[in-house]
């Protein structure tokens, strides 16, 4: 069997369950409600560079969503690991549903059903099917957006080990404001928690994320932002780079 430093498997963990990306804009967690619009279609591709305890790890995103209305989009998310333990991690198939419409507010429904791709004994997957249920809340006062998200996974293992160490339920909560500058600046700021998976650890995971994305088209985008650990359960920095394509 191959060994792997036990840190390396921590980090990817973090990185793939701890906090739910969120399939929001990259580099960001929070989720927005905008949706893509009846039969128009993203393409978004990113990568992460994490460290924590001496330990580093790259891992890359490719996002692909299709508008099914004007308030429901649909979307494959395929995450892949490129240090060791390297290969493919779990892949999420989602949804979408802004419910609700009243002015600047709106509200969206995002449920996920991570499908078992990855090799569970590397670390890279829970080894069976797992399920999140997301609230998006979204206020626009342009220039500034403010978002909200408030989440719970049920997280289902293969190995017993992982079943005996991981909590099955993990809440997350986080909140983001971003500012357009001008038609091809932003600028945002994001803060979230999440119940930690480990059920030995008591201190919650919590981060503090900063980034930009520059249109130099109105369907293109690219995006870079750093993301900073506030406490000892989180990842000490991740650095992401991304973009995101609309046809």
């Amino acid at each position: 069997m191959v060994l792997f430093k036990k840190s390396h498997i921590i980090v990817v963990l973090y990185l793939t369950f701890v906090m739910p990306a969120a399939f929001a804009g990259h580099p960001f967690v929070t989720d927005d409600t905008n949706t893509q619009g009846t039969g128009n279609q993203q393409l978004e591709a990113n990568t992460d560079w994490a460290s924590q305890d001496g330990a580093s790890v790259h891992e890359g995103n490719i996002t692909y969503t299709v508008g099914a209305s004007d308030k429901l989009d649909v979307y494959v998310n395929v995450p892949v690991t490129y240090t060791t333990p390297r290969g493919l991690n779990d892949t999420t198939l989602g949804a979408k549903w802004r419910f609700y419409e009243e002015g600047a507010m709106s509200f969206a429904l995002r449920p996920e059903l991570i499908l078992p791709t990855g090799n569970q004994h590397f670390g890279n997957g829970n080894g069976r099917t797992s399920t999140t249920l997301t609230l998006i809340g979204s206020y626009d006062a342009a220039p500034w957006t403010f978002n909200a998200n408030i989440g719970i996974s049920s997280d289902r293992y293969d190995l017993q080990i992982d079943r005996d160490e991981n909590q099955r339920a993990v809440w997350y909560a986080s909140t983001a404001a971003s500012y357009q500058l001008n038609e091809q600046w932003m600028v945002a700021a994001d803060i979230g928690v999440a119940r930690n998976s480990e059920r030995a650890q008591s201190v919650n995971p919590a981060y503090f994320l900063t980034g930009l994305v520059y249109s130099p088209t109105k369907n293109v985008d690219l995006d870079a932002g750093i993301k900073f650990g506030l406490n000892e359960a989180e990842v000490a920095h991740q650095l992401g780079v991304g973009v995101t394509w609309r046809f």
